[in-house]
């Protein structure tokens, strides 16, 4: 009898949780910077920072995790991080998208000056994506894309360098030496 009740009081509690709604507790913090501002904003393990020159455009986000982004020489960087994760982004010129999603996810995205001054007029973009203890990386100075851990993503556009890690297996397309 007493298993009994152990179970339906079980499966009332999980009910419970389930159908009644519950408290929010993210913390959400976002910046923004253009024309050479540099904003930092931090509540409790919540930060983001977005940083530019005079030229540049830098969103960053953290909801429950860090965002950081840093836009110099005309770029767009975004950096977001949610949940224990961090997005980090930084360019000289082009588009660093980097999202950090889950604890101790890490998420680096970097477009190098040099790398843009070769291709005038043609957009670099930079994508990485790091779920849940997982690292993804995508930096076109050292030419190179990581995926690393359960769920991570990377995507260097001006080379065409991607990888791809899950819980199945990595796969990673070879590496372009350009010119």
């Amino acid at each position: 009898m007493k298993l009994i009740s152990v179970i339906v009081c079980s499966a009332a509690a999980v009910l419970a949780s389930l159908a009644l709604p519950g408290v929010a507790s993210a913390t959400d913090v976002h910046c923004t910077s253009e024309n050479g501002t540099d904003i930092t904003v931090i509540d409790g393990r919540t930060a983001c920072r977005a940083a530019t020159d005079l030229l540049g455009q830098a969103k960053s986000f953290g909801i429950d995790g860090v965002g950081y982004a840093n836009a110099t020489a005309g770029a767009t960087a975004i950096g977001v991080g949610v949940r224990g994760g961090v997005g980090a982004s930084n360019g000289a010129g082009g588009i660093p998208i980097a999202l950090g999603v889950g604890q101790d996810a890490i998420a680096l995205s970097s477009i190098d000056s040099t790398e843009v001054s070769q291709s005038p007029g043609v957009p670099i973009i930079a994508v990485s994506v790091a779920l849940d203890g997982s690292r993804a990386s995508a930096q076109t100075a050292e030419r190179s894309v990581v995926c690393l851990g359960g769920g991570a993503f990377a995507w260097n556009s001006r080379t065409g360098d991607t990888c791809l890690s899950t819980p199945f297996g990595r796969w990673q397309t070879p590496v372009h030496q350009l010119p």
